[in-house]
């Protein structure tokens, strides 16, 4: 008898003064009746809902990022400052993703020739005649290097 399992391998690579998404935002499978809003905390990953949103399934995650240094230095993370609309696919109709948040400082120090790595959580508005669908669209992460 012969077994021949296989098993996935990868990597990220990330050249200095990059910044690389390895995780995009996920805010699962909603369900609505009187609309409300889903917020994702960067920090634990978990979302909390309010109003008449319902998690129905999935696993909600905060959008993850990759950046490197050259140098020791002090790096500047913006994320959008105002809300943006995702589109659904196959229409027109959106939804405003808005409140955008960091799991810590906005502003890093790195050591030398270091990777950082860091989430975005953020809270999205639905409302009670949100056409059925899935919602896409991108959010804007700047890194500012010295």
């Amino acid at each position: 008898m012969q077994s021949s399992p296989t098993a996935k391998g990868d990597v990220i690579i990330v050249h200095p003064l990059t910044l690389s998404s390895i995780a995009d935002m996920d805010f699962a499978t909603l369900g609505v009746t009187t609309g409300g809003t889903a917020t994702i905390d960067p920090v634990s990953g978990t979302m909390t809902v309010s109003g008449g949103l319902l998690h129905l399934n999935g696993t909600p995650l905060p959008a993850r990022y990759v950046g490197a240094a050259v140098k020791k230095s002090v790096v500047n993370i913006k994320v959008p400052n105002k809300p943006l609309l995702i589109k659904r696919v196959g229409g027109t109709e959106t939804l405003s993703v808005s409140n955008f948040t960091l799991d810590g400082q906005d502003k890093r120090a790195l050591a030398q020739q270091t990777s950082f790595t860091f989430a975005v959580g953020a809270q999205i508005a639905v409302p009670a005649n949100a056409v059925a669908g899935i919602y896409v669209g991108d959010i804007d992460i700047t890194v500012q290097y010295p």
